[in-house]
């Protein structure tokens, strides 16, 4: 039976496929999503929210939502009223036998990051059973239809387009689509339809979470954290603070000693729960045990034809580092762009093929930061230094080079070993703080879901470059002003920041990253525009 048709078809109702229907849905592109479960997740897993990842949601307003639903991540120490009431909680990892034992705990990691610096976005905690719902529902209102019970079984190409055949609740459909995404999993049966291999370290270590409910109290003394590492004869793994009076603990398992996830009963995980709050006692509320596996792998493409893969269904890693759902998110937000400027004619198809060449080395780069610092728990070996990148400069300070980047240097390097935002072609736009029609904005809020051209104030020949472009090609391109009495009103700084002086400009895609730059003036503004986006949208 047929079931219509689409112009994106999105497999996998997780973080990463809402989002990408949400940013489809928001460029007017209306795609259909898959999902074989038959609800929103309820577990709250993919808690660490990085700030690039919140950027993206203040970009469709959706960072209030989730702030409110989760915790604000601080530094060490910082704002230890807000930590109290349960409003932040601080990025630190103790080492400790239990939560009773924490006047006994040592600190195994702590990260404490000024983000006021480069961006208007701190890192929320934030479990995905809180910010999938508000995924679903922005997305559903953009104009993405989401179907439930509907398990993709089949899937077909040919020049025009793909023809999927879906499990739906027991009917069997299809749906036409000119392209899908396939955000299903790990273990993503499109990635395995379409015979894609895949590179892997192998497995570093098999869990089952549990998760429970308990009031714990904690000493006002006592150490604040996000994250334990539970060194037990009893039982060891990785206790993960949720919410208040709900946790998760990662407890270790060995296949090679005969253990399996059936032995987590649920008088077992009663049992472990209380071990880990050092409390025989304690009364606890069992939610669920998931058993999973820190995998690290990167799949060989990220495309085939015309479909894409995205999130853990093309990266999976350890859980060192949080990046899982972060460069899920961020592959989501480079590609449905692209998708959507190719369906409204703006662009060639070639501008799809930039999508791997600037996500497969981010995600394949996160993978391996993922699995360096799970296997070493932190504590770097003298040969792996040289390799490591702090976390933040895995998330938000790549650089790509692609056909979709007009004049990133030559040895660009894909993570750079300091972080620093200069306007780079291939990075992402600085962050400012400016006055826009008398209210303070980031230029974040600014420069997102669509092309932007910024220029300082008097330079009238950008401005009708800009205008003359778009009405030629159609493709929209917002110009603005930036400096003393600018559209972007500010000192000049945040122009110089980009790089970009007197007579010159900077083009911004509409995933925020720097498409191109002017430094200076050149001769023929309307020219060099032109041709900037005939090589990043035709190829040319």
């Amino acid at each position: 039976m047929s079931d219509g048709s689409t112009d994106v078809l999105i497999v996998g109702g997780g973080p990463v496929g809402l989002s990408t229907a949400l940013f489809l849905a928001r460029k007017g592109i209306r795609p259909i999503l898959v999902e074989r479960r038959p609800r929103l997740s309820t577990i709250p897993r993919a808690t660490g929210l990085h700030a690039r990842t919140v950027e993206i949601f203040r970009t469709v307003g959706l960072e209030p939502a989730v702030q409110q639903a989760g915790m604000k991540i601080v530094g060490p120490g910082a704002e230890l009223d807000l930590v109290r009431a349960g409003r932040a909680t601080p990025l630190v990892m103790l080492g400790a036998q239990s939560l009773a034992d924490l006047h006994k705990s040592f600190v195994m990691e702590a990260h404490d990051v000024d983000y006021d610096k480069f961006t208007p976005s701190w890192p929320i905690w934030c479990g995905q059973d809180h910010y999938e719902p508000l995924l679903h529902d922005a997305a559903v209102e953009a104009g993405a239809e989401i179907r439930f019970q509907n398990e993709l079984i089949g899937l077909t190409q040919d020049e025009d387009g793909v023809t999927a055949t879906v499990n739906d609740n027991g009917t069997t459909r299809t749906i036409r689509a000119r392209y899908v995404v396939a955000a299903d999993g790990v273990k993503s049966p499109v990635r395995d339809l379409l015979q894609i291999g895949n590179r892997s370290n192998g497995v570093a270590g098999n869990f089952v979470s549990i998760i429970f409910r308990a009031k714990v109290d904690l000493p006002e003394s006592a150490p604040r954290f996000t994250l334990i590492y539970l060194m037990n004869q009893l039982a060891q793994g990785l206790l993960l603070f949720i919410e208040p009076g709900r946790w998760m603990f990662g407890v270790n398992y060995y296949p090679e000693r005969g253990q399996s996830p059936a032995d987590f009963t649920p008088e077992r995980c009663v049992e472990l729960a209380r071990i880990a709050a050092g409390d025989p006692e304690l009364e606890v509320d069992v939610e669920s045990a998931q058993p999973w596996d820190a995998r690290h792998m990167v799949a060989d493409a990220y495309q085939s034809g015309r479909v894409f893969l995205a999130g853990d269904a093309c990266h999976a890693h350890p859980p060192a580092g949080g990046f899982g759902v972060n460069a899920g998110i961020q592959d989501a937000h480079n590609l449905a762009w692209k998708l959507a400027d190719v369906l409204h004619g703006h662009a060639d198809e070639s501008l799809l093929d930039s999508y791997e060449a600037e996500r497969r080395p981010v995600g394949a780069a996160t993978a391996d930061q993922a699995w360096m610092l799970f296997r070493t728990r932190g504590q770097l070996a003298d040969e792996d230094k040289a390799a490591y990148r702090d976390f933040v400069i895995v998330t938000m300070g790549y650089r790509y080079t692609s056909n979709a980047i007009v004049g990133a240097p030559a040895d660009t390097e894909l993570l750079p070993r300091e972080l620093t935002f200069t306007g780079q072609p291939g990075s992402r736009a600085p962050h400012g703080w400016v006055d826009q029609d008398g209210a303070r904005v980031s230029t974040i809020d600014v420069l997102t879901e669509g092309w932007t051209l910024a220029t300082a104030p008097g330079d009238d020949a950008w401005l009708a470059a800009a205008e003359a472009v778009s009405a030629e090609t159609g493709l929209p391109i917002k110009a603005l002003t930036a400096g003393p009495g600018g559209d972007l009103a500010d000192d000049g700084s945040w122009l110089a920041s980009c790089g970009v002086g007197p007579g010159g400009a900077l083009l911004v895609r509409p995933d925020g990253i720097v498409a191109f730059r002017s430094a200076g003036p050149v001769d023929d503004k309307a020219q060099t525009l032109t041709a900037a986006l005939a090589t990043i949208l035709r190829g040319a």
